[in-house]
């Protein structure tokens, strides 16, 4: 089985010197604060997909875009905006997250 780095440090630090927080990182993804967006790590390690809650404001997604893509080209991260994602808590209190690709 084939492992594959995934630099979350070099995420979390980005997303901090951004002015954003890492809530939550769970297998692949990292959840960040007020949950407007996700980055989800890709099969390789420096690669990472962006997407933006159905729910946050054009405007904002913009100007995260604009902000997180050439700071992330800084850090040796590739970062791609795929598309938006949404976020419904199941009957058992699990979270059900649904991907929408562009």
């Amino acid at each position: 089985m084939e492992t594959t780095i995934r630099p979350l440090g070099t995420v979390m630090q980005l997303l901090e010197e951004l002015g954003h927080e890492v809530t939550y990182a769970y297998d692949d993804l990292v959840f960040v604060n007020h949950n407007g967006f996700l980055l989800q790590f890709d099969k390789t390690g420096s690669v990472l997909n962006l997407f933006f809650n159905q729910n946050c404001p054009k405007k904002e997604a913009d100007d995260v875009e604009q902000s997180i893509i050439p700071a992330g080209d800084k850090k040796g991260l590739s970062i791609i905006t795929k598309g938006k994602y949404s976020v419904t808590e199941k009957a058992d209190e699990n979270l059900q997250i649904e991907f929408f690709y562009n």
